[in-house]
């Protein structure tokens, strides 16, 4: 049983070394940290996938009724492969960029991985103290993360405000699980299900809506939902871009996951429906973080600001998905699992070519929208990757977007919530919009507006991860039952 840890300690014993050998490391350009990174998260997703499909097991359970902390399950593993994905393509995007933006260090990659590391926590939680631990985990690293370029005020800035609103989230999830356990008397998710399901639920009704709502606005923090997403813009912009990539896609689907657990597992029994108040919160919560979130991307003057807040968008197409399964409907997992990996692989993309092009540029001036002019006909795999991207992420046919989306909207409706699905769609006609401009922008041959053009930093290794990127895009979209099968899979581990 502890063989399945394999994955964890491949990526801590890996990152250890990392900042070992940093000390006594004389070579400028750390190539083989590169190297090595990313084949410790291969090997790491390589394991966990080999355990897929194997039956749940609980793991380091200290006996009594308090339960295993951890719940080795396929619902885990999908979310950490989404997440190991994340990992490695950001890797892999990195080396040219962070050699540009004066951070090619070790120490990066290390960060990087125990990131991961945390986040694998977080998923594979069975109870809320071990979720806040992965959880500080992966936010200790990240926040280093975002302030590596020391010589770029946005960049201290960044990190500082994600400092700052990350700990006032945790003051959220900490009084959340505080209530909980006093109203249930243990942190466990199987023993908040057993405590809900008991004669005496209706007795725990006083404390437990309160626990359980401080517990949603601290994960609303960590997914960017409105209205708790002030800070992800902000922090987007001024982080390098690799690690913006990393945050979008790995910090979300692990947050996600953490939240779906949660829900599935320990909120899913309550008796009285009337006592759920978390189903409107997050409904409301998917509503408003879809509009506010589309009609801000609408008027960004950068791209990748505008990435921020298409993110933001985004988790409220995946909020849909977890007011499904909230209410019980089976597929409301399913299709935030595929929707997690078709997020992952359209914004990686798109990231990607924003850090190839980004090379030479400094500064908001070189993330303008007439800064990539012409980079469609100066460099045509640039442009058609761009394109696809930005297709996927409207929800084009037949991208990975438009069956993640389709899934979303199905769960919806299944669950009663038609007309969040409605709301859903109206959303994804708006986003069209700021899509389309970025790919107008990769193809005008004339810049509107004055300032700096991008240029092409190729590099081998970011141009494999770009690969990678596309080749999830195509893969979603065109054999979308490959990875439906493994998310149908992960969740009826969930029970």
């Amino acid at each position: 049983m502890y063989a399945a840890l394999a994955p964890f300690v491949v990526l801590l014993t890996v990152g250890l070394l990392l900042l070992l050998y940093e000390v006594f490391s004389e070579e400028p350009e750390r190539e083989w940290a590169t190297r090595l990174a990313a084949v410790s998260l291969t090997v790491a997703g390589a394991l966990v996938a080999w355990d897929l499909g194997t039956p749940p097991a609980d793991l380091l359970g200290g006996g009594g009724t308090a339960g295993a902390p951890i719940r080795l399950d396929d619902f885990g593993r999908a979310t950490t492969l989404i997440v190991l994905t994340g990992g490695l393509v950001s890797i892999l995007i990195s080396p040219r960029y962070a050699r540009a933006s004066g951070h090619a260090h070790g120490e990066y990659y290390a960060l990087i991985l125990f990131a991961c590391a945390g986040m694998m926590v977080m998923v594979f939680a069975a109870d809320l103290m071990t979720f806040f631990l992965g959880l500080e985990t992966m936010s200790v690293g990240v926040y280093c993360l975002t302030a590596l370029r020391l010589d770029d005020r946005r960049s201290s800035e960044a990190a500082l405000k994600y400092l700052l609103m990350g700990a006032f989230a945790t003051g959220f999830l900490l009084f959340g699980i505080a209530f909980v356990y006093g109203a249930t008397g243990s942190v466990g998710y199987d023993a908040l299900a057993r405590a809900l399901s008991g004669d005496g639920a209706k007795e725990l009704y006083s404390l437990l809506p309160v626990g359980v709502t401080l517990l949603l606005i601290g994960f609303a923090f960590k997914v960017a939902a409105v209205p708790f997403h002030m800070w992800a813009p902000d922090v987007y912009e001024g982080a390098p871009t690799p690690v913006t990539a990393f945050m979008a896609v790995a910090v979300k689907a692990a947050a996600f996951g953490a939240l779906l657990r949660f829900v599935r597992v320990g909120l899913q029994v309550l008796p009285d429906p009337d006592a759920m108040v978390w189903v409107p919160f997050l409904a409301w919560s998917s509503v408003l973080t879809l509009l506010i979130g589309n009609a801000l991307a609408l008027v960004q003057p950068t791209i990748k600001r505008m990435l921020a807040y298409s993110s933001v968008s985004h988790g409220g197409f995946i909020l849909m998905g977890v007011v499904a399964a909230a209410k019980g409907e089976p597929t409301g997992s399913t299709s935030v699992l595929y929707y997690l990996a078709s997020y992952t692989v359209m914004t990686l993309t798109a990231f990607a070519v924003l850090s190839l092009l980004e090379s030479k540029g400094t500064g908001p001036e070189a993330e303008r929208y007439g800064a990539f002019a012409g980079v469609g006909y100066r460099h045509p795999a640039y442009g058609i990757a761009i394109t696809l991207a930005m297709a996927a992420l409207g929800g084009l046919p037949p991208t990975a977007g438009f069956f993640g989306k389709m899934f979303l909207f199905t769960a919806a409706i299944e669950a009663d919530e038609a007309w969040l699905a409605g709301v859903g769609i109206t959303a994804t006609v708006v986003s069209l919009v700021y899509y389309l401009r970025t790919v107008a922008a990769f193809y005008m041959r004339e810049v509107p507006d004055p300032g700096p053009t991008v240029e092409a930093q190729g590099h081998p290794v970011a141009h494999l991860g770009l690969g990678l990127a596309v080749f999830g895009i195509l893969l979603l979209g065109l054999a979308p039952g490959l990875w439906l099968a493994v998310t149908e899979m992960a969740s009826q581990s969930l029970g």
